[in-house]
């Protein structure tokens, strides 16, 4: 008797079946390529700490570089990967062909891992070799170091290495993930304010609550070029900490607040009138600093009087 259970299965079911089962082998395919990408990064630096693929073979089952990422898919990697790049503004696109060449050397021209290179998508090439060189970089600069840094980087910290530099690598170790965001939200300038003024005051930062804003939304406490926003300093004093670097900001912003708030006392509060009070207040301190060093006030004056000598000599021939 011809077994009808397929036959009194609804459409609907059938369809489902069928949908699950192609995800499942996308999921699949895409858990290998991540792990043979992890096998690439592992055997290049390998290679390039050992100098010798036979010793990397003999160790080829010791942990995954990217155990974090395994559930995550090539073509997500890709993305995020792009993306921390094109926020930096340092996306290249080069042609397949280069793509092909540049993996062939890393590799060390390995047939079996070209031919699965050669199935990838253009982007996924792109950021294998891109890794891939990465890797092979930190695993020079940090010989016997460079397999348990490139784990602790994962595919963005590799991504921060390869947009801005071997430099960064170490501190994102230590540092983790967070780090990474503060060279995508601020740049080279919140980054040399992290590892300068925040880093070195870790501890207080962190008692006080500041660490974890800091982490969350760099860009609050550093401008584009690296100094301190007002709001970095009110919040490290909170700390105990003193901004050197943005105290000529804040004592401005308090002497115009201050010019502001007598002038809205008389009804002459206005821009203009604020600037000149601002002007008039830098040429006092400029004028009492001189005094304080022994300079003759008539240097002070000599941009004014000069002119006033030249008219009234012309006026008095």
């Amino acid at each position: 008797m011809r077994d009808s259970s397929n036959a009194r299965r609804p459409w609907w079911a059938v369809i489902a079946v069928m949908g699950w089962a192609v995800l499942a082998t996308s999921q699949a395919q895409a858990g290998v390529k991540v792990g043979w990408l992890d096998d690439v990064v592992k055997q290049v630096v390998r290679e390039a700490e050992l100098g010798g693929k036979s010793a990397v073979k003999s160790e080829a089952k010791v942990g995954k570089l990217f155990a974090k990422e395994a559930d995550a898919g090539l073509e997500t990697l890709v993305k995020r990967s792009d993306d921390f790049a094109r926020s930096a503004r340092r996306l290249d696109a080069p042609a397949e062909s280069a793509l092909n060449a540049r993996f062939a050397r890393v590799v060390q021209g390995d047939a079996e891992m070209a031919r699965t290179f050669s199935n990838l998508a253009p982007a996924e090439k792109r950021v294998v070799v891109e890794m891939g060189e990465t890797a092979q970089r930190l695993a020079r600069r940090y010989p016997g170091q460079a397999e348990p840094m490139v784990r602790k980087l994962g595919i963005d910290g590799l991504t921060a290495v390869k947009v801005y530099g071997d430099d960064v690598a170490e501190v994102i170790a230590k540092e983790g993930p967070a780090s990474v965001g503060v060279l995508r939200k601020t740049g080279r300038g919140g980054w040399k304010f992290f590892t300068e003024t925040v880093l070195p005051n870790k501890k207080k930062l962190a008692a006080a609550g500041i660490l974890a804003a800091f982490l969350a939304n760099p860009e609050q406490f550093v401008d584009s070029v690296g100094r301190a926003t007002q709001f970095a300093v009110e919040q490290f004093s909170k700390a105990g900490i003193q901004l050197a670097s943005a105290i000529g900001a804040g004592a401005a912003n308090g002497l115009e607040k201050a010019l502001g708030d007598q002038l809205s006392a008389h009804g002459l509060n206005n821009l203009v009138l604020r600037r000149l009070g601002m002007i008039l207040a830098g040429v006092l301190v400029f004028g009492a600093t001189m005094v304080i060093l022994g300079m003759p006030v008539r240097w002070m004056l000599k941009p004014v009087t000069w002119p006033l000598r030249m008219v009234l000599g012309r006026k008095a021939a």
